[in-house]
């Protein structure tokens, strides 16, 4: 988006509640000078309703405008943070994949599970553990693949 194109929401947010104002004073004013209720409507409908209604979309341009500021600030953050992360080398939080994961077990959450599980299937962030650990660290056997039916299979 182009900068100047972005400023133009708030300038114009500013510009239709100031106009919107006039025209509220302009339809008072206009409202003051007639004695009868029929006489007063015209100016209340014309300066009433339509400078309230400027002023609410003045209002909801500025509002925007925020918004859309707020957002790109963030998103410039953000980027800042994820090429500082690609430099430091520290945007990755799993560890590469063993060749050889037999014997070892996959830690879930609160559990640990078998590397072909199927609630474990298809993660990025994986560490693969032996069994021993995975108990020393509070893991539960995973009830769906059963891990510990696995890892206790002696082969011959």
């Amino acid at each position: 988006m182009n900068p100047q194109f972005g400023k133009f929401g708030g300038k114009a947010g500013i510009l239709l509640a100031a106009i919107g104002l006039i025209a509220i004073g302009v339809g008072w004013n206009g409202a003051a000078g007639q004695l009868t209720l029929l006489g007063q409507i015209p100016y209340i409908l014309s300066g009433g309703l339509i400078g309230l209604s400027l002023v609410v979309l003045g209002a909801a341009m500025l509002v925007v405008q925020g918004a859309r500021e707020d957002r790109a600030r963030l998103e410039a953050k953000l980027d800042l943070m994820t090429d500082a992360l690609l430099v430091s080398g520290t945007g990755t939080t799993s560890a590469p994949a063993p060749q050889d994961v037999s014997g070892l077990v996959i830690a879930g959450t609160a559990s640990y599970h078998v590397p072909g599980c199927r609630l474990v299937d298809g993660r990025e962030e994986t560490s693969y553990l032996t069994p021993a650990e995975a108990r020393a660290n509070d893991l539960k056997p995973c009830r769906v693949c059963a891990p510990e039916d696995v890892t206790n299979v002696v082969v011959r």
